[in-house]
Parts: structure tokens; sequence; C-alpha cells
């Protein structure tokens, strides 16, 4: 990646998921999921909620200039990128339904969902992810012997309950990080939100710095679906703490073009951010 960093893949990657009219939120650190929101809202995504400030700001960046991406959700430096300011009490009021004005429509495909899901999209990072999905926020270790204390799970586990789909990204590809069985879960997986039977399906995806996981349908085990361009699945497979399945084509993931990478840097991450180590 002489061209761009792992960082810069991830939020264009991320941003081509978003939707115009999509409501999408994260955890409080997460510049990459800030870059990848607001590059959606300056290239395709206009009328996208997000969600910052613990629930408090809605923000938009269409028209706004960014003096410097956002470190965290929790500062009140974002009031000045905000369309609205409410209370988290009132979030369901300002997020809206599923689909916005599409859940009303005949037929639409909203309605057979709650009503009030939290958010379309949820990023959210990791010490820790497992095959399932599952994610570990709370620290590596055992119940009264953790041995690394991470940031905690704050309200992760109500959000997974409401939000359509998650994401989960590390910010390192190893066997660490990648684990057979994750030590504590802060974010359930598919399998634990099928067995309980929550409304939200855990996460679509985990993303990494050298890859793609989708989720077997019938087994809700993770499989390799995309590697990052200059990766292999060899490279995959060597660095993950679980048996790796693939998908039935193992895609790599389309670079970023000029145009992304020159509305990031110009507009978005002017002081590169997410091009430092």
């Amino acid at each position: 990646m002489s061209d761009y960093t792992w960082k810069e893949m991830m939020a264009v990657l991320f941003c081509r998921e978003m939707e115009d009219g999509d409501r999408v939120t994260s955890g409080a650190s997460t510049e990459i999921f800030f870059a990848a929101t607001m590059l959606a809202q300056k290239t395709h995504a206009p009328n996208m909620k997000l969600q910052l400030g613990g629930t408090c700001f809605l923000c938009n960046v269409t028209d706004v200039e960014i003096d410097k991406l956002p470190a965290t959700s929790s500062s009140y430096e974002l009031l000045k990128y905000a369309e609205t300011v409410h209370d988290h009490s009132e979030t369901f009021l300002f997020y809206c339904p599923p689909g916005r004005e599409k859940y009303y429509e005949d037929g639409s495909p909203y309605r057979d969902t709650n009503h009030f899901w939290f958010a379309d999209k949820f990023f959210i990072g990791g010490i820790q992810a497992d095959k399932f999905g599952n994610a570990n926020l709370i620290g590596l270790g055992k119940p009264g012997d953790i041995t690394f204390r991470g940031p905690g799970s704050v309200g992760i586990n109500d959000v997974v309950n409401s939000v359509r789909d998650g994401y989960v990204f590390l910010t390192a590809h190893d066997k660490r990080r990648l684990v057979e069985k994750v030590d504590f879960v802060s974010y359930p997986g598919r399998k634990i939100c099928k067995e309980v039977e929550l409304l939200g399906n855990g996460p679509k995806w985990i993303v990494t710095p050298k890859a793609i996981f989708d989720f077997d349908p019938e087994t809700d085990e993770a499989r390799l679906k995309s590697v990052f361009p200059g990766v292999t699945i060899e490279d995959v497979k060597e660095n993950t703490g679980f048996e790796v399945k693939t998908t039935d084509e193992v895609e790599t993931v389309k670079e970023p073009t000029k145009e992304e990478l020159d509305v990031l840097r110009g507009e978005v991450d002017r002081t590169g951010v997410l091009r430092q180590d």
C-alpha cells in the first residue's frame, strides 16, 4: 500500500458501505469511522445522520470545512458540526424509523423490522474478536484477574439489540487479536444474538488491516470474504488465531480511487491523522 495507508483503505471501505439517509454511530474513539462517515457525507450521502457526542449530536459536514478529523465522539468541539443537539432520551425521535420515509411505503422491506431501530450501521473496535464475531472491549485475562484493561462495554449491549448492521474492526491483524474465543464479550456475535433472540443480528463483518470476514449463514462462523490489496490468503491464515474458512471466491478489495483520496485528504483529513502510525 505505497500510495495510501491501511487506515485510509479502511475508511474508504466503510464509506462505500454507507447509503444516503442512513443513521450511523460508533464507539467513542474511532477516527477511521469518523473519516468514513464524513467522506460519505461529502461524496454520496449528504442526508446521512451521523450521531456523535454520546447520542447528543447529529452532525453533517456536507458543506462544512473540517479543520481536523475528530479524535473522539465525546468532545463538545463537535457542536460546530451539529445539525441538532438533543438529550439521550430523544435519540429515537431524531433518528427516525429505518429507511426514513421508505418505511411508510406500501410493501416496504423495512416494515417487518422494529420501528425503533437505533441505527442502520454501528461501528465498533475491539481488543479481541473471535470466529463468531464476538468483540471484547473489557480486557484480557479472567474475571478477578485481568492482565490488561480495556475501555469497557459502556452501553454496547443495548446498542446491539437495536442496530441493523454492525461492523467490528480491529487495528491489527494477528493471533492475539483474532482468537478462537474472546476473554470477555462486550459486543455479542451472531450466534449469541440468535440463541438469546436479540433483535439485532450481530456483526455483518469483521474488518482488519488485512481482510474482511463475513459469516456463514448456517454456522455463524467467520469466513474470509476479501483481502486488501497486496495481502494473500496465506498471510491471513498464518496470522489468525482460529481456523480460517473462506467463501467460494475470495475477492480483493478495490483500491481507493484518486477521487476518494482527494476528498479524504483535501476535505476530511487535511492534517493527515490517517496517514500517521
